[in-house]
């Protein structure tokens, strides 16, 4: 339904509590004292950094309570989504693989990790601090097929999950996994495991923060970007990679689940979750003493360590060290195709939301009421001035900002919402909200769907004392996730965790040729108090191949005489026949004879 034109302050429901995500603060009053300081004095500093990109002419808002001031348009998308290679429904989740995880990435970690190995071996050996028991003294270099099967039992793990990872190799009753030990021994997979390394150590003359895993991150930013093209309706927002080790720019942030780890900058697909940039946060580019808002609550990110780092782009054209950099970092090569982005309050501004509207981009998200340009009247609402389900709008020519009191003050601003109300479902009851709240919560969990099914199927769960390597695993698990939306886009019927089994035996077929030295090799396996055998069939590709095609097929008859049984002055009735020859036969013993021995002419 749509609202008065002459009054813009409506009551939509106010006995109404049903609510969705939108619990992030709009208003100082929500704060502690030194929260709200924080908070002034962050917001300041981005908007003056928005300044610098801006013309003078954008400075201007005209803002006005009637709606016909409002021409806000929605941009027409016209880019072409979807995967950027052909793909059919004979297409393989290994062929997909493949194309995330080329040849070039395969080979960097084969060499660097040998040569980390020999470094490691060569310097324990020089201070005599090698043991003779020790796994490094059955060390032998890794190839390409070996690699590809350490990352297959990697996906494994995540389907399966289990307390640690020696359990995969060992028989602990009715939980054991008895292939993984064939497929690798655990002294291998752990050698592998610890010595997995990305760089050359003794190459890196001027090391960052992130020189360790940079080539890594920047391979699998160019393969995301290449390989697929979001939809119109794109997101951009956090997320956090648990991590309660030693880090100079680890993070806190009670808002997500993992609550203190490594924090990620992503934009992905609104619908889906597809993962199309990221980059690492690893700190500020200059020392500071002030604390770090939470970006999804408004409350202080308390760092564990000083936060001293660099940020991993640089750019000349735009402003360093605010957020509106952090944007133009992400979605600058989706500019001018007509997007919709969607972000949290962290990011947006009235000032750079017609920044992008400028570039043919449209925008809209939650807006914290003390930033810039933001209506003087709405500065100063609070909880008392509005009932619960209340809105208030402004507008302007190019731009709206709607304030609507549910259990807290929630401000949006957008380019092409006006004050409008929708209803939705919800526990057999029906909610009023405006539809851009709505349209919010349906669009902005791009990241967290990611998220989500990622940690269905985690890859860095089990424990790791190097924080690049287990952010490695995260990547990984996340272009793994990504093989999956471009799967799906032509197979829509398979779901996440099919797709990852068949992906992970595919590359265990291809790459890892297991010793079977007969077709009827025995496994033993020791049980408790006896031992059980049991028999191992051959491979696909072992199996023999038959050069004619004669297979059984039903006659389409009930009662059909057998010709072997007929030779013999037999009356037997069959319904089978061999599909090659037309010729009736018993299934259980004339089909094998007819085919193998030679017929007696039993005439005289």
């Amino acid at each position: 339904m749509d609202v008065d034109q002459e009054d813009e302050t409506v009551n939509l429901l106010p006995n109404t509590s049903a609510r969705d995500a939108l619990t992030e603060p709009a208003i100082e009053a929500d704060l502690t004292d030194f929260e709200a300081q924080v908070l002034v004095a962050e917001d300041r500093q981005n908007d003056l950094a928005l300044r610098e990109i801006a013309p003078m002419a954008d400075y201007n808002f005209e803002w006005d309570k009637d709606r016909r001031r409002f021409k806000g348009q929605r941009e027409t998308f016209t880019a072409s989504s979807g995967p950027t290679f052909p793909i059919t429904d004979r297409t393989r989740p290994v062929d997909i693989f493949y194309k995330m995880c080329d040849s070039d990435l395969l080979d960097r970690l084969c060499l660097e990790t040998n040569r980390y190995a020999s470094q490691k071996i060569a310097l324990l050996k020089t201070g005599n601090k090698l043991l003779p028991n020790s796994r490094l003294q059955r060390w032998t270099p890794i190839d390409k097929d070996e690699m590809i099967s350490f990352l297959a039992l990697t996906i494994l793990q995540g389907l399966y999950p289990l307390p640690d990872e020696e359990s995969y190799f060992s028989f602990n009753g009715f939980g054991s996994m008895p292939y993984f030990s064939r497929i690798m021994s655990y002294n291998r997979y752990f050698l592998i495991k610890s010595l997995l390394h990305f760089v050359d150590n003794q190459n890196l003359t001027e090391p960052t923060k992130l020189s360790k895993i940079q080539p890594i991150t920047d391979y699998f930013n160019e393969k995301f970007s290449s390989l697929y093209y979001p939809g119109q309706e794109i997101a951009i927002d956090e997320s956090l990679l648990k991590w309660h080790g030693r880090l100079g720019f680890a993070q806190k942030i009670l808002s997500k689940a993992a609550q203190v780890g490594v924090k990620t900058y992503e934009l992905c697909e609104s619908s889906s979750g597809y993962l199309w940039k990221f980059f690492v946060y690893a700190g500020k580019t200059k020392p500071t003493n002030t604390p770090v808002v939470d970006d999804m609550t408004g409350h202080v990110q308390q760092h564990c360590h000083d936060m001293t780092g660099s940020d991993t782009t640089d750019s000349t054209d735009r402003p360093t060290n605010a957020t509106v950099k952090i944007v133009y970092d992400l979605v600058e090569p989706l500019l001018n195709k007509g997007h919709t982005l969607i972000m949290d309050h962290f990011y947006n501004s009235p000032l750079l939301v017609r920044c992008l509207k400028r570039q043919k981009t449209d925008c809209y998200g939650t807006l914290r009421l003390n930033r810039e340009f933001v209506p003087d009247y709405l500065k100063t609402l609070n909880k008392s001035d509005l009932r619960r389900g209340e809105v208030v709008a402004s507008y302007c020519s190019d731009l709206s900002v709607i304030v609507w009191r549910d259990a807290n003050i929630v401000s949006l601003i957008s380019t092409y919402h006006s004050l409008h109300v929708g209803t939705k479902t919800k526990y057999n009851g029906v909610t009023h909200k405006p539809n851009i709240v709505l349209d919010y919560n349906k669009s902005m969990g791009g990241v967290d769907k990611k998220d989500q099914d990622l940690s269905a199927h985690p890859l860095e769960r089990c424990k790791n004392k190097v924080w690049y390597k287990k952010l490695f695993r995260r990547m990984f698990n996340a272009a793994i996730f990504n093989c999956f939306v471009i799967f799906a886009t032509s197979n829509p019927k398979i779901n996440y965790r099919q797709f990852r089994i068949i992906l992970a035996e595919d590359l265990l077929k291809i790459h890892r040729q297991i010793d079977l030295t007969d077709e009827k090799r025995l496994i033993t396996r020791r049980s408790g108090l006896k031992t059980k055998t049991s028999t191992v069939r051959p491979k696909t590709h072992q199996r023999p191949q038959l050069e004619h095609r004669h297979f059984p097929t039903r006659t389409g008859f009930k009662q059909s005489r057998c010709w072997m049984c007929a030779q013999r002055k037999a009356t037997t009735r069959t319904v089978w026949k061999c599909m090659e020859c037309d010729v009736n036969l018993c299934i259980e013993h004339c089909f094998m004879n007819y085919h193998i021995k030679p017929v007696i002419d039993t005439t005289f």
